[in-house]
């Protein structure tokens, strides 16, 4: 092709892109599942005060047992990625992604699995989050020690 041509073929193009209405393109929601509100990084945890923090480490506390007598119990720690609904409930928890590979161990897994049952607890899932933050789910970090 000739220089000639192929000039005239970009004037078609670009004069083709200025006929064209805009596109529009999906904007998602970040940070987790469309209309799921919370903080563009996931995490909800940063908007809690450490009184906040401290009410809802002594509501889940209370349903948070672990071996004392399984080998190293003392020094575990487990974090957890939690999921509440509109009203405050835990709904979902899982282990963070730091933490996941240490599930091979059976002592870590059980340490694991009561902290998560005691979050999914009936008597210890409703957290008493600051009012303003009911009303669409939220993403929180919990850290277990004994």
């Amino acid at each position: 092709m000739s220089q000639e041509t192929l000039n005239t073929l970009e004037k078609l193009r670009a004069l083709q892109r200025q006929q064209r209405p805009p596109v529009a393109q999906a904007n998602p929601t970040r940070g987790g599942a469309p209309n799921a509100g919370g903080n563009p990084l996931g995490d909800d945890t940063s908007l809690l005060s450490v009184a906040v923090m401290d009410s809802i480490g002594d509501a889940v506390r209370r349903c948070w047992t672990y071996d004392r007598g399984a080998s190293g119990a003392e020094q575990l720690v487990v974090l957890l990625d939690v999921t509440t609904d509109e009203s405050g409930t835990a709904r979902l928890v899982r282990i963070s992604n730091e933490d996941a590979p240490k599930l091979s161990n059976p002592i870590f897994r059980a340490f694991f699995e009561r902290a998560q049952r005691a979050v999914l607890s009936p008597q210890c899932a409703t957290l008493p989050l600051p009012r303003s933050m009911l009303g669409q789910p939220r993403s929180l970090k919990f850290r277990f020690s004994p």
